[in-house]
């Protein structure tokens, strides 16, 4: 079983307020990237919330995914890829993406899949442009380091290039929303898209 997991127990603590929920395409940031991955396909979807763990679950209604909450959010995210992995007992690999990366949708979470299924390596590596950003996806043998990590997956990464297939995406599908300057600019981006411009 190859298995999505989407971290979404951040505090948004530059945002001001809980980033997960904001509006973006008609729907809550979190349901807007939940769902791509959903769709692309994997045996399963693991989403670990944190803060507002109760608004953010119910923003995942009617969504096939189980939820799981991580109490140490706070901590930062290497305590998401532990709650992770300790909720990952029969997956073979798993995929780990952000839900606040808005324009990364199904087409590159599938590519990343399927470059998964050639098994020419065991793990899966995203560069936009030079930047190493999620998701990223590793099969079991690396689980044990993920949930020693204090914050993200780059230092595995780094210790395993070699065994690394590196998938290249656009740079502009790099956006992270963190702070309401980035919410702006991410929603006038989706609506010059939407209109064609």
């Amino acid at each position: 079983m190859v298995s999505a997991v989407v971290l979404a127990a951040g505090a948004s603590t530059r945002m001001g307020t809980q980033k997960l929920l904001l509006p973006f395409g008609g729907e809550p940031l979190i349901r807007r990237a939940v769902r791509q991955v959903v769709a692309t396909g994997f045996d399963d979807v693991l989403v670990v919330l944190g803060s507002e763990h109760q608004a953010t679950a119910a923003a995942l209604e009617g969504l096939p995914v189980r939820r799981v909450i991580n109490a140490q959010f706070a901590s930062g995210m290497g305590s998401s890829f532990r709650t992770a992995v300790e909720h990952l007992p029969d997956s073979e690999a798993a995929m780990f993406a952000l839900a606040d990366q808005p324009f990364v949708t199904t087409g590159e979470y599938q590519q990343v899949l399927d470059a998964y299924r050639k098994r020419e390596h065991p793990i899966v590596s995203v560069r936009y442009g030079e930047v190493m950003a999620p998701p990223h996806l590793f099969e079991r043998e690396f689980f044990p380091e993920l949930a020693r990590l204090q914050h993200g997956a780059r230092d595995v990464l780094l210790r395993h290039l070699e065994r690394t297939t590196i998938l290249r995406f656009p740079a502009d599908l790099l956006v992270d929303v963190d702070t309401p300057e980035d919410y702006e600019l991410a929603k006038s981006r989706l609506s010059s898209a939407s209109s064609g411009s």
